[in-house]
């Protein structure tokens, strides 16, 4: 962080961080506290959200390979900033935040229902396997919406691709404090879920016979994989593999104990942000690329060392 602070198009000392907070001149002061502290905190908050939206969703589905975009909440933001792009009043950039954080959570509560409804009448809990085929079903067609929009966009086309790309550049305090408090709230209440949360991974089934409530669970934990996701993508827009790959790499580093794992995530999904965020505005300064696009360049190679890594240990 305090590397992200001092990095950017004007150098500032390490050592000049901190002072230029409070006795700096006017320039300096405004560079690190309006633009790159803000924008440090959002990479950082978003990093750890979607690394513990990602946990809650593998232990839920107890699929290692399951992440946010999965059930739809990327997608579902994205319909509602190209919405806001498409219409015909110019409104404030801000305003994208808390639009595409409902579009996000309207979407995983439409692919909730539908597992619910394709639940089986013998059981008291929706099969995981449902909630996954209804999140790719969701996904797929909130897909094929956004991309007609997109093609039909006309002259907002560069800001929705730059917004689906995912990225930091723009955001400020404003959104920060619109996300902050649904990425505190989800995170404090995945922690305290940690017991539950290590029953469910187990399975239904064994979860159920050591007296787990797994359809409160099941929407429990959804509802906070789903607030999670949407407070962070609302925020930069499409960010890919952090939900996929940090908690995997956190079982590597921790174990299988979700409690320990969910601490894990946290601080590796805000280092993994950060660092492309730093890597975004620095590559080819004093332009700047979409950090989505290094989190994609860093995590697809890990990600298929992650996979050859299981099948040597499989056998």
């Amino acid at each position: 962080m305090i590397v992200s602070l001092s990095i950017g198009s004007v150098s500032i000392p390490l050592s000049e961080v901190f002072s230029s907070l409070f006795s700096g001149d006017d320039v300096s002061r405004k560079i690190v506290f309006d633009i790159r502290l803000p924008r440090t905190l959002n990479a950082l908050i978003v990093g750890a959200s979607l690394a513990s939206s990602g946990l809650i969703l593998q232990s839920l589905l107890r699929n290692n390979l399951a992440e946010p975009g999965l059930l739809g909440i990327s997608s579902g933001a994205g319909l509602g900033a190209i919405l806001i792009f498409m219409l015909p009043v110019a409104l404030p950039f801000w305003l994208i935040t808390p639009v595409s954080f409902l579009f996000a959570v309207l979407s995983t509560a439409i692919i909730f229902f539908i597992a619910k409804g394709i639940n089986s009448k013998y059981t008291n809990f929706i099969s995981t396997n449902k909630i996954i085929l209804a999140g790719i079903a969701i996904n797929a067609l909130l897909a094929s919406v956004n991309g007609f929009l997109l093609l039909v966009s006309g002259s907002g086309v560069i800001q929705i691709v730059n917004w689906l790309s995912g990225g930091f550049s723009g955001r400020g305090w404003n959104e920060f404090f619109i996300s902050m408090p649904f990425s505190v709230a989800g995170i404090i209440a995945a922690v305290l879920l940690s017991k539950e949360m290590n029953l469910l991974y187990l399975g239904e089934e064994i979860a159920m016979s050591l007296g787990l409530n797994v359809k409160l669970i099941q929407r429990l934990s959804i509802a906070l994989a789903s607030l999670l996701a949407a407070a962070a993508v609302s925020v930069a827009g499409i960010i890919s593999f952090v939900g996929l790959i940090i908690p995997n790499i956190s079982r590597l580093i921790i174990g299988n104990d979700y409690k320990y794992n969910l601490i894990c995530s946290l601080l590796l999904g805000g280092i993994f942000v950060v660092i492309s965020d730093i890597l975004a505005r620095t590559i080819i300064a004093p332009s700047e690329l979409p950090a989505g696009i290094f989190t994609s360049f860093i995590g697809a190679p890990v990600f298929i060392w992650l996979i050859f890594k299981k099948q040597n240990e499989n056998g």
